[in-house]
């Protein structure tokens, strides 16, 4: 806490205005305050009178209304930004204490919190102390965050082991790395997968963004993040995978600030134990804007962000390549690309994963010229990863295979660090649009592709829109002979809901053992066999498999032939820009 003793006579002072400004009204309208709710861990209804302290559980500065609201404006207290302040929530004797940890207040916090009952588990119990199997890092989870219909994060794990696992899940809050809850999942089977919805709980507090840990005793496991928000005509879905390792270098091919009206917030997690500093340096890909550097002080297992359109120095209408580094932590990020100003009447987003390494071929199992029905396409960020300039090539070979092989070299020579942007719907190397296959355009239809750079690394990131949609991937550096998908559906939620087709892409393999494994109760539905030429391409719709039941939901394990595969996961419903992309798991 700020050095709290020397104005404790003036907290006494003021604990009467604060409870009676809480007990009045939920507006926030101090430069410098710290307000929220405190519901019930178990049926989350709010919980009246809380004691709020600053400092050590000694006097109450505050009490929580009827709504379960407390305000503590530090303004009133001519506290300074940056100030360090720490809080307990009392609720004796039907409740468990609560303790926030410390925290920096710069501006407006809200700390909303959950209070568990007396007899019940603890919020946040010790750390099993074994050494865990794997563990799994998920920068970004949210519950309700920026309100009932904001931003929420369904998150699954699939056991990808022969034996049945332990999971201990840890939330910890972004605003300070402090755990909000940790949870244990027992029995996880090989194969199967397990689903957590954190807007359904109620021990988790509402609109607040969290890092999760994920430690498995027993098993290997992968997970996926499924990102939404809005309703109807504005619901945004995006998609991210979990990392059970990071890097001291994440490359981000491509980062804009209000590019179009897109931006592309990122978020940053620290895999290491220990607060590490980590640097985002942005080069703009024509070389014309200056080169801007970032820095995010953050705690060991938590996560940052940094929003592209509020750091000074970078210019509006650019792009960049990023990379993301620190001294020796791990760190993983995850970019949210988005177009959904409230202006925007048809709002989208997509999720992608930083980069942590490349390859001399990267490999897209999915790209699209005018397809779908709403006119998808997908522009394609190649970034030099090497010391040396790269004129990088895509080789596109139709979906399912058939059709002409096409292929593209960038008409300019790309510096190390920068990125070059592949755009289908243009003439090579001009803003002339074209339709007609030719050398230096694509044609019509849908694709897998292959990227390229004569022998130099390479990093790439496909974007998937339309004037409907937008998804995203990044592409496939180390193809293997067996891929883990923890979360294909057939529509899941009726008709209009959740359908996941699979994009198989045939690399050293002429194709794929395709196992089905249903979430309820782990059973091993159907596995099926898919012929793939080498080179190419297909799609697999669970649709289109009649022993896979509708509304149901799967963990899918592929199983090169002959060779190694690369995979990923569309995933679309009905209504706004409900559709996302992750990438399948390769074989650890």
């Amino acid at each position: 806490m700020g050095n709290p003793r020397p104005i404790l006579a003036l907290l006494c002072a003021l604990a009467i205005v604060a409870a009676s400004v809480a007990l009045e009204r939920p507006a926030v309208a101090q430069e410098l305050s710290v307000s929220g709710y405190v519901a019930d861990a178990t049926s989350g209804s709010p919980i009246d009178r809380v004691c709020v302290t600053l400092g050590p559980p000694i006097t109450c500065f505050t009490y929580t209304n009827s709504s379960g609201f407390y305000l503590i404006d530090l303004g009133a207290l001519a506290a300074q930004p940056g100030s360090t302040w720490d809080m307990y929530f009392v609720k004796a004797p039907a409740y468990q204490q609560a303790y926030s940890d410390k925290f920096v207040v710069d501006g407006n916090i809200r700390f909303n919190q959950v209070l568990m009952p007396v007899g019940l588990r603890t919020l946040c119990p010790v750390e099993d102390v074994r050494t865990p199997t794997q563990t799994v890092y998920l920068p970004n989870v949210t519950k309700t965050l920026g309100g009932p219909t904001g931003w929420q994060t369904p998150f699954i794990v699939q056991n990808t082991g022969t034996a049945s696992t332990t999971l201990e899940i840890t939330y910890k809050r972004f605003l300070n790395g402090a755990c909000a809850v940790r949870r244990t999942v027992t029995g996880l089977a090989a194969g199967t997968s397990f689903a957590d919805v954190p807007n359904n709980d109620n021990d988790l507090p509402g609109d607040t963004q969290f890092s999760v840990v994920v430690r498995s005793f027993g098993a290997k496991v992968v997970s996926v993040v499924n990102e939404h928000a809005g309703t109807g005509s504005r619901a945004e879905a995006l998609s991210y995978v979990g990392v059970s390792s990071g890097d001291n270098s994440v490359f981000l091919p491509n980062i804009t600030r209000r590019f179009f009206g897109y931006v592309t917030p990122f978020i940053i997690q620290n895999l290491g134990t220990a607060t590490a500093t980590a640097t985002s340096r942005f080069v703009s890909f024509d070389g014309s804007a200056p080169t801007v550097s970032v820095t995010r002080s953050i705690p060991g297992g938590g996560s940052k962000f940094v929003d592209p359109n509020s750091e000074s120095g970078l210019v509006d209408g650019k792009q960049y390549s990023v990379t993301v580094s620190t001294g020796s932590a791990q760190l993983s990020v995850v970019v949210n690309t988005h177009n959904d100003a409230a202006t925007v009447s048809a709002p989208v987003a997509y999720s992608t994963n930083g980069i942590t390494d490349g390859a001399i071929n990267v490999y897209g199992p999915y790209a699209a010229k005018n397809a779908g029905g709403i006119g998808r396409v997908s522009t394609i960020v190649v970034q030099n990863l090497s010391s040396g300039q790269v004129r990088p090539t895509l080789t596109f070979e139709k979906l399912g295979g058939g059709g002409t092989t096409q292929a593209f070299t960038s008409p300019d020579a790309i510096g190390s660090g920068r990125s070059w942007a592949f755009d289908p719907r243009f003439t090579l190397g001009t803003t002339t649009p074209c339709s007609t296959a030719s050398s230096t355009c694509l044609g019509d239809g849908e694709y897998s592709f292959v990227a390229s750079a004569g022998g130099a690394e390479i990093a790439v990131a496909v974007n998937v829109i339309s004037s409907a949609t937008a998804m995203g991937y990044t592409g496939i550096v180390a193809p293997s002979t067996t891929v883990y998908l923890p979360n294909v559906t057939r529509t899941l939620g009726g008709a209009s809901g959740w359908t996941t087709p699979i994009l198989l892409q045939a690399v050293t393999g002429t194709g794929a053992t395709v196992k089905w494994y249903r979430f309820s109760d782990g059973a091993l539905v159907t596995t099926q066999n898919v012929t793939i030429a080498r080179g190419t391409g297909v799609r697999v719709d669970p649709r289109d498999v009649s022993a896979l039941d509708d509304n149901t939901q799967y963990s899918v394990v592929v199983t090169g032939t002959g060779g190694t595969v690369a995979a990923i996961v569309v995933e679309e419903a009905s209504g706004g820009d409900n559709a996302m992309i992750y990438e399948g798991f390769s074989a650890q």
